[in-house]
């Protein structure tokens, strides 16, 4: 049996130059080098738990460039490569720093390692060479960086103080906290296949400043901004009652001032899941998941048969219907709301992250928030009333109860459909090669049809 560690966290050997990329840090043992190992929890942010445990018991500041997987098929190793931000070259109990140049495959324990090292410099030296690419997968990307944003808050009246927690990393993407003298400001930029974060934010800042954190500068050759840090908290178990219906009504003012400005959105990069759209997506994607049932192996959860398919393809088409006939208006939405991409404190709720953005019927986003609501606090019925009630009081004046009370009767199904048509695999051949990428798209499919069942069972959807 597995021990607990096993199971819970990955080993991953640590590559860290120097400051300077002359020396890497290795420990010996018997005469021959070895990597340094860190355990990390799975499924969490590398770059932030690998930054914070060589903080804490090395008492090195450290920046992640990139990560890759070991050059030799036998050994499963996971490598991240990693620079130290201080000049010094500080003595750190049962390591040394050796010099890059005099490093020889026999010197290790292991040849995976030094063959891993050649590949990490001269990554570094592709990236350096990369016409401002991969800004950040090369040697001394962070003085530069950190010289940028010195510069940037100095009208803002704030100073670095030089403490900073790095939480994403890789050559094109970043995400960098800096403490200030005042309030921490936020670095982030953005690569492929999120590229369109970085207009949407810009978007987002300029037509409504009120609901998104402020952005003090930018920096287009790295698809990158700097914004204030907004006091708040995410909400969770801990939260009051008065927080969810906070965020549904905060949600509801922001898409109410949003509805006019959809096809600027969509030109700015949101994804358009507007009901138009959808319908005519029904078709080819519950063509391509007949094509997935047939070729499920597993036999539980059973596969929906083609007729029950058919059937549900129905049911999303009134559905829809009857969102189109309730007179509420495209807006923004987040095809990715979950409670890391909110900030609610006593005087304001902020929404994050728009890598997933979309312009489309804003009641979809509404289910998102109502679920993760569940999720945290279990069903209440009085709970997801006061939920609703909160959101939908904003749509009231545009339309009647009645049409508001049908559009949320529909818009589980249609916020699930939603969520899956956007998801680029069902285009492709890429779901059906792939296992993970298949289930996935079948469990979404079984989810849409416990909510046409839920919606068949309250009899006609559309609304007269």
């Amino acid at each position: 049996m597995q021990s607990k560690q096993q199971t819970d966290t990955d080993l991953h050997r640590v590559i860290l130059f120097a400051s300077d990329g002359r020396a890497l840090l290795v420990s010996q043992e018997g005469g021959r080098f070895t990597l340094p190992t860190v355990p990390l929890p799975r499924r969490q942010r590398v770059a932030e738990h690998l930054t914070a445990f060589i903080h804490r018991e090395w008492s090195q500041d450290v920046v992640s460039l990139f990560g890759f997987d070991a050059p030799s098929t036998t050994n499963f190793a996971r490598y991240q490569v990693m620079e130290s931000t201080v000049a010094q070259r500080p003595t750190i109990s049962g390591f040394r720093w050796v010099s890059i140049s005099s490093l020889e495959e026999t010197a290790f324990e292991e040849s995976d390692d030094h063959r891993a090292i050649e590949i990490a410099y001269a990554k570094c030296e592709e990236h350096a060479g990369d016409h401002g690419h991969a800004p950040f997968g090369q040697l001394g990307w962070f003085p530069r960086l950190a010289e940028w944003v010195r510069d940037q808050i100095r009208h803002e009246g704030l100073f670095l103080n030089g403490r900073f927690a790095q939480l994403n990393a890789s050559p094109t993407f970043g995400l960098v906290r800096f403490e200030t003298n005042g309030s921490a400001v936020w670095f982030k930029a953005v690569g492929e296949p999120n590229l369109r974060e970085y207009p949407i934010t810009m978007a987002l800042a300029q037509y409504f400043p009120a609901f998104v954190p402020r952005v003090i500068a930018t920096r287009q050759d790295w698809n990158a901004w700097l914004a204030v840090e907004i006091p708040g908290t995410h909400p969770g178990e801990s939260s009051d009652g008065d927080t969810w219906p906070t965020i549904a009504a905060t949600l509801a003012e922001l898409q109410f001032s949003s509805h006019g400005y959809a096809l600027h959105l969509i030109s700015d990069g949101c994804f358009d899941v507007r009901v138009t759209t959808l319908l005519d997506l029904v078709t080819p994607f519950f063509e391509s998941m007949a094509g997935l049932m047939e070729k499920q192996q597993k036999p539980s959860p059973a596969p929906l048969c083609l007729q029950e398919l058919i059937s549900i393809g129905n049911m999303l088409r009134e559905a829809l219907q009857t969102l189109e006939e309730s007179d509420i208006p495209n807006a923004l939405g987040h095809l990715d709301f979950n409670p890391g991409n909110v900030l609610v404190s006593a005087s304001r709720c902020i929404f994050l992250d728009w890598a997933e953005a979309c312009v489309g019927h804003p009641f979809f986003t509404f289910e998102y928030v109502l679920e993760h609501a569940q999720r945290i606090h279990g069903t209440d019925r009085s709970q997801d009333q006061s939920i609703a009630s909160s959101y939908a009081k904003r749509w009231e004046s545009l339309v009647g109860k009645r049409k508001i009370v049908a559009a949320l009767q529909a818009s589980p199904l249609c916020a699930a459909f939603a969520y899956a048509a956007h998801h680029p695999a069902w285009r492709t051949s890429q779901a059906i090669r792939g296992p993970e990428g298949a289930a996935y798209l079948r469990g979404l499919t079984r989810r849409m049809k416990r909510e046409a069942d839920i919606l068949r069972a309250r009899g006609a959807v559309a609304v007269s």
